[in-house]
């Protein structure tokens, strides 16, 4: 038996791979493997044991978790091939720092999606503002995050944004509404008081998308004047954050509607 486990398998100059290596990489393996499978049922089923409610956290748990055990397993590997990775880290230290530094953007993003992970901050589902752009969370990885914007498009982002740039979370309080408005513009031959009053109006007719109550009523005024526009502001609070853009453009549809069955005319620019 003895001889079988230290037959030479390969012989490169004065390396020897023997049959105890072999056996050696493919125990190491299928324990990493296993380890890896008994993590993921540990992490991702287990709420008991790793309290995030937040599935996306979870699983970037498990990654973190899974690339620290196959970094352990590979440092095991090339110990048990005479691969003394102490010696090649020495040897490779000026290639390991050129490498470093081109890759140090990954590593910030890396590091930026453990902190997302460990603070919660943003989750699955939320509904965020970056770069003047609304989206939802759909996946968050240790590297990069998914948003779906309100076009349907995939926004993939890098997660040192979410780190170091402002941003809103317009689900942080997502049991409360929040405020938007819209301009309309007319000639100045539009009596103010009555465009006011039809704002207002149209805002009232629209219960399930606009809140109506005595502290978030819509409010219509005098924005600003051009040499020869008024342009009218319809500030209104919903809890459709997400989908405010139609909130408003049903609204200046109703409004237009109004002023043209009013004989009102609007702006041609």
């Amino acid at each position: 038996m003895e001889e079988i486990l230290q037959k030479k398998i390969l012989v490169i100059g004065s390396w020897t791979l023997t049959v105890t290596m072999v056996l050696g990489l493919f125990l190491t393996w299928f324990l990493t493997w296993l380890l890896l499978r008994t993590m993921r049922r540990i992490i991702k089923k287990r709420e008991l044991l790793l309290p995030i409610s937040d599935s996306g956290r979870r699983h970037s748990v498990f990654l973190i978790v899974k690339y620290l055990i196959w970094t352990i397993a590979a440092a095991v590997m090339l110990e048990i091939v005479g691969i003394h990775v102490t010696v090649l880290l020495a040897g490779s230290a000026a290639l390991l720092v050129g490498l470093g530094l081109g890759v140090q953007q990954i590593f910030r993003d890396i590091v930026s999606g453990i902190f997302l992970l460990f603070e919660g901050t943003i989750e699955i589902g939320d509904v965020l503002q970056l770069d003047g752009v609304v989206g939802r969370v759909v996946e968050i990885n240790l590297r990069t995050s998914e948003l779906i914007t309100r076009d349907g498009r995939v926004m993939i982002v890098p997660n040192h944004k979410f780190i170091t740039e402002n941003l809103i979370n317009w689900s942080h309080f997502d049991d409360q509404p929040s405020k938007f408005a819209i301009t309309v513009s007319t000639d100045y031959l539009a009596p103010e008081k009555t465009v006011i009053e039809i704002m207002l109006d149209c805002a009232g007719q629209h219960p399930d998308l606009v809140l109506n109550e005595p502290e978030r009523r819509p409010k219509a005024r005098i924005h600003d004047f051009t040499a020869d526009q008024m342009i009218f502001e319809l500030s209104f609070w919903t809890h459709r954050k997400f989908d405010a853009d139609h909130v408003g453009g049903d609204l200046r549809l109703a409004i237009r509607e109004r002023l043209v069955a009013e004989n009102i005319g609007m702006s041609k620019k």
